[in-house]
């Protein structure tokens, strides 16, 4: 019965890693989208979706069929909020890149918000693959500086109303940076059994 189990947390794991692949893709497609490259990221999250019901498919059945405890039961369910987790910042990508073809205006907070972004899903996805503990600091400090970005292109706003396609922008990688940060958050559970 404990081989199953593995290997149902294998296929897990799996599934996971192809939805991280997929939502690094899917960010990459929007990030060219502020340069006028528009591309997949609506494909790529709708490829998502239906991975991300399959992983609560599977995990539904090892949570009734083999009754995990521990740390196999803490991985179980962070799978399924991580699965929701990729699958949102696949769906932010696809607002980005919706934005950027109908929103016309200057995204210097954007273009400079990316790479940490894209460095932030990359790290949470790395973490949660090794459930490292150590790169959760990194998350929160790109975090942070995300966050103060987004709020800058708020206050933008004000002073010039063209700025609205960076605000726009900047909110849905704020968002993609929360869900990197609660990526991380799922290692600290599944290692220490504590929600940060």
């Amino acid at each position: 019965m404990r081989k199953l189990l593995d290997m149902g947390i294998e296929q897990l794991k799996k599934m996971i890693r192809e939805m991280a692949n997929g939502s690094v893709e899917a960010l990459e497609s929007a990030r060219r989208s502020i340069e006028g490259d528009f591309d997949s990221a609506e494909e790529i999250s709708s490829r998502l979706h239906i991975i991300r019901s399959d992983v609560l498919e599977l995990a539904t059945e090892l949570l009734v069929r083999y009754s995990p405890v521990a740390s196999d039961l803490r991985f179980i369910q962070s799978a399924i909020d991580v699965s929701y987790d990729l699958y949102r910042i696949s769906r932010y990508a696809m607002e980005i890149e919706r934005t950027a073809r109908i929103v016309k205006g200057p995204v210097e907070l954007s273009r400079k918000a990316f790479p940490l972004t894209e460095e932030a899903v990359r790290l949470s996805v790395d973490a949660f693959r090794e459930l490292d503990e150590t790169l959760v600091g990194r998350l929160l400090e790109l975090d942070r500086i995300i966050d103060d970005y987004y709020l800058r292109s708020l206050e933008a706003l004000n002073e010039n109303p063209e700025k609205a396609a960076d605000a726009l922008i900047m909110r849905h990688l704020e968002r993609i940076s929360d869900h990197a940060k609660e990526i991380g958050a799922k290692v600290v559970y599944i290692k220490e059994g504590r929600r940060m």
